[in-house]
């Protein structure tokens, strides 16, 4: 199943319980589940998860003969502030109502029960992508010669040119063919070429499902009257929607740049530009030497 199918409504406004994300119904408590939303975002435990599942940095690095090897980070494909945490409402369906969202909201689940069981830091919601070189960041405690983020003039550090780093940041997206992880995400692109306007576009049709049966569902065993407002009990199943949703994400950093649609950050974006109009020019920018 893809996103597409799961985040379908009933066209003639019934209740579906084969895709209703709050049946089979909790009526009693289960074995303690714990969801963890967009505050609780960590790259580091994420990396650690990918690695738990053999998906580790030494599968995605990158060496180039002029800049040396290539960082890789771990990004979360819904990200957990800029996604999830602004979007608002999916939040609230995963965690009971004595517990606050991204935004300080109150959850919708019953306090007697628990929340859905899923985890922003999942191995699926991650993904290596490639990032700054060594020899432009500090490696080891030891600071670089050329630093990739701009530097203040009294500090008298050297810091790399734009036109360079879209040069650096190039070779390595052609190469592994994944977008560069570095910089604000949010201001990458475009709202209609925006990664993380994407993710809260599809999120949003993932909130629409739970508020929808969130109306049609009785949420009682054998009782049709339908709860009007939250506490609801817990929408287990929306934790496989969210995990189609990272399915869909993944597909939009990954691929030769040409195809990109959705740029996670503005190098990404610049890449895919050059390529579209240099498709039958063999020709790539200029790289620097130092």
């Amino acid at each position: 199943m893809q996103l597409l199918e799961a985040v379908a409504l009933p066209t003639d406004g019934s209740h579906d319980p084969e895709k209703c994300p709050f049946c089979p119904i909790q009526k009693v408590q289960k074995p303690k589940t714990l969801a963890k939303i967009g505050k609780h975002n960590q790259s580091s435990t994420l990396a650690s998860r990918l690695r738990q599942i053999g998906d580790t940095e030494s599968n995605h690095l990158f060496e180039d003969s002029v800049h040396g090897k290539y960082a890789v980070e771990a990004h979360h494909l819904i990200c957990g502030h800029e996604i999830l945490g602004d979007e608002q409402n999916a939040e609230r369906f995963l965690i009971t109502q004595n517990k606050t969202t991204t935004k300080e909201a109150p959850g919708h689940i019953e306090n007697t029960l628990h929340d859905v069981d899923w985890d922003v830091n999942s191995a699926r919601n991650g993904i290596w992508l490639p990032s700054v070189p060594d020899i432009y960041r500090v490696v080891d405690e030891k600071e670089p010669a050329v630093w990739w983020g701009e530097q203040e003039k009294q500090s008298g550090r050297k810091s790399l040119e734009e036109t360079d780093k879209d040069a650096i940041a190039f070779i390595v997206m052609r190469a592994v063919g994944r977008q560069f992880h570095k910089g604000p995400h949010g201001s990458a692109a475009p709202a209609d070429q925006s990664y993380v306007d994407l993710g809260i576009k599809e999120l949003k049709k993932v909130t629409k499902v739970l508020e929808y049966y969130s109306e049609k569902c009785p949420m009682e065993d054998g009782d049709k009257t339908k709860r009007s407002s939250p506490p609801y009990r817990p929408p287990h199943r929306i934790a496989f929607t969210l995990d189609l949703l990272s399915d869909r994400l993944r597909r939009e950093l990954v691929g030769q740049p040409a195809s990109w649609k959705y740029f996670i950050s503005k190098y990404a974006k610049s890449c895919s530009d050059w390529h579209r109009t240099n498709l039958t020019t063999p020709a790539a920018p200029k790289v620097p030497t130092s």
